[in-house]
């Protein structure tokens, strides 16, 4: 009997329901102001996009669905970042994760004071973690990032990012024959030995490509009256 009681309790462990908690969100925050007249018989809305979650989230998707009132502007909230412009589809991405209830976006609807029915609901489609690369080597939103997918400055961009030798950027960068940015005077120092004619602040043309050349053609120059000279004097 106890063997029996045993294996019944066995059983029942093994076909129990396990209680799962499943990823949920929602964006009953999501409200409107009250419309606030323009003076001309048309007026603005503001309504504001709100999500709950109990993971992270740094992508959202939504649908609006609009009567009589256009969308026209997007005021999004902390690292959050619109991605589909004044569309009727909006899709927001964030550099960072969130979680728990966290603002999203203001968004600005206009419409006609005359028309009695107007609606500017928000309908979502998704919130989801996504996997974000790191550009490199790029500007992204007037932001400049290095060769490993760290923020620099301009200077420091065009250092990691190119070859660059005894050459002028923008008439504001020198960088020396080995690639360093540095300042005008040493970038004179250093190219000058290396038969580069450095840029002139003022016109920001590059001589460095010309300089050897030139210098071969006077050699040849040389040669060439030297033959002839000595040739009449041959005769």
């Amino acid at each position: 009997m106890k063997k029996l009681f045993i294996i019944l309790l066995c059983i029942c462990t093994i076909i129990a329901p396990k209680n799962v908690s499943a990823k949920s969100y929602n964006f009953a925050g999501y409200s409107c102001d009250a419309k606030q007249p323009l003076g001309d018989g048309t007026f603005y809305m503001t309504c504001h996009i709100v999500a709950t979650t109990d993971f992270d989230i740094n992508h959202v998707q939504g649908n609006l669905i609009l009567k009589n009132v256009s969308l026209q502007d997007i005021k999004t909230q902390s690292d959050w970042k619109s991605n589909n412009g004044l569309s009727s589809t909006v899709d927001f991405t964030s550099t960072t994760n969130h979680k728990g209830s966290f603002a999203i976006a203001d968004l600005v609807f206009t419409g006609n004071l005359s028309d009695t029915e107007c609606e500017a609901s928000f309908e979502p489609i998704l919130a989801e973690t996504i996997e974000q690369k790191t550009p490199t080597c790029a500007i992204v939103d007037n932001e400049y990032y290095d060769k490993n997918g760290y923020k620099v400055t301009e200077e420091q961009y065009y250092e990691d990012c190119f070859n660059y030798v005894c050459t002028t950027v923008d008439n504001k960068y020198y960088f020396n024959s080995q690639g360093k940015s540095v300042s005008y005077d040493k970038y004179i120092a250093d190219c000058s030995k290396e038969q580069y004619v450095p840029d002139s602040p003022e016109t920001g043309i590059n001589y460095g490509l010309i300089a050897i050349p030139l210098g071969i053609l006077s050699m040849i120059g040389i040669i060439k009256v030297t033959k002839k000279n000595t040739k009449i004097y041959k005769i």
